[in-house]
């Protein structure tokens, strides 16, 4: 059984794995990360200066996967620059996989009508879900991206009726066992995170574990 931590809101596993510096071997890491889209923070009102030291690490820890779901979800481009070292949507990439490439996987593993992926984003018809996938290679990170909101999904919505509801959670939790059978066997040494707005820390959990029944 996979050992399971929770650090604020960050969520990981160690797999059983021994402790490695070689990329070259199998990171089975999974984990999950949410974030917060709030513009103001007033932590500093708080009288503890550890408090306040350890509250700015973890924004600053958060902020990338903010910029990530702002560029991979809502189409930012002024984003994706600031994130030179990530590939999102249409980002060429020689050397590591393309968003698209694995989202077309994760596709054709699911065998499901009601799915369609679009520059690496993986949506549902007739739900606001958006599942965006994101490679950061510096870490050697596929990140995972869960949004329900309806402006991301835009005129799509409307025509589609789309909305949230409880097959949100199986679609999330199939996209992610996909997303871990596709690492497994094609880019074993890429980390995965999970990721999203803290409202959706449930989604995002169910995912995990769902992300951490797969066999490796």
């Amino acid at each position: 059984m996979s050992n399971m931590m929770k650090i604020n809101n960050i969520e990981h596993s160690n797999v059983g794995l021994q402790p490695t510096t070689e990329t070259t071997k199998p990171n089975l890491e999974i984990r999950a990360i949410e974030h917060t889209s709030k513009r103001f923070d007033f932590s500093f009102l708080k009288s503890s200066k550890s408090y306040n030291v350890h509250r700015l690490e973890q924004q600053q820890y958060e902020r990338e996967y903010r910029l990530i779901e702002k560029a991979s979800i809502y189409g930012r481009r002024d984003v994706s620059k600031q994130l030179s070292h990530v590939n999102i949507r249409t980002t060429p990439a020689a050397f590591s996989p393309t968003p698209n490439e694995i989202g077309t996987h994760i596709l054709a593993r699911l065998g499901s009508q009601s799915a369609y992926c679009d520059e690496g984003v993986i949506s549902i018809k007739g739900s606001t879900l958006q599942a965006a996938i994101a490679v950061n290679r510096d870490k050697q990170e596929i990140v995972l991206v869960l949004n329900r909101d309806q402006k991301a999904t835009g005129i799509k919505s409307w025509l589609n009726k789309a909305t949230k509801s409880q097959s949100d959670y199986l679609y999330a939790s199939n996209i992610a066992q996909e997303l871990v059978k596709v690492r497994n066997k094609c880019y074993s040494s890429y980390a995965i995170t999970i990721t999203g707005e803290h409202k959706e820390s449930k989604l995002i959990k169910y995912a995990l574990e769902s992300a951490f029944k797969v066999k490796s």
